[in-house]
């Protein structure tokens, strides 16, 4: 299952995202996996009834076409370390409300690259129309709560991909790793540290 270690400026970024997390819905999962490479369509509402929707994939990275399976910054525990930006971890298009929040640690590492962003007017209307243009192709279709908690609604769909089909080489670390747990958690931090597990 990912894991993604990230620090925020406060805890109210970190319950926006357990909240995105939660009410995210996978309408369709890809019917065939490419190894290394998951393409979605994720869209959401905006707070003025129009609809998101984002075209895009995420993808193993890789060195030398060698998979990198652990992209780790820091030692599990430690807070006081600079960490990548979520700019560098997403091509473009970044919330607002999650800008300035660091990824400290990340298994697997699979950056988000958006293809293409319409918007649509309308949410009930454009929501059946998008799960009916993508119903046949072998890409998966998610709905974020709202459409700047897109990046969080591909990390659990990634990570429920992971569940059903886990890479040997990953769960072979996974075993052998000290981090257990869920995909968002604050074991072992205080919420004025920032840091979030």
């Amino acid at each position: 299952m990912p894991r993604i270690k990230v620090r925020t400026k406060d805890q109210k970024v970190y319950e926006k995202i357990v909240a995105a997390y939660e009410q995210t819905v996978i309408i369709q999962k890809q019917k065939q996996l490419t190894y290394g490479h998951w393409d979605f369509a994720v869209f959401g509402q905006t707070d003025n009834n129009e609809t998101v929707l984002r075209e895009g994939y995420a993808e193993q990275a890789s060195i030398k076409r060698a998979p990198i399976y652990i992209a780790s910054l820091a030692q599990p525990g430690l807070a006081n370390v600079n960490g990548i930006s979520i700019e560098e971890f997403i091509d473009e298009d970044v919330p607002e409300k999650y800008k300035g929040l660091e990824i400290i640690h990340v298994d697997p590492l699979r950056p988000l690259t958006i293809k293409k962003k319409k918007t649509v007017p309308g949410s009930s209307r454009a929501s059946d129309q998008i799960c009916k243009d993508y119903e046949h192709l072998n890409i998966a279709v998610i709905h974020s709560p709202h459409e700047s908690d897109w990046m969080v609604a591909v990390m659990k769909y990634l990570s429920e991909c992971d569940q059903v089909f886990p890479d040997p080489v990953q769960e072979a670390f996974s075993r052998r790793s000290a981090l257990h747990g869920n995909f968002l958690s604050m074991a072992d931090s205080k919420p004025s540290s920032g840091q979030l597990h």
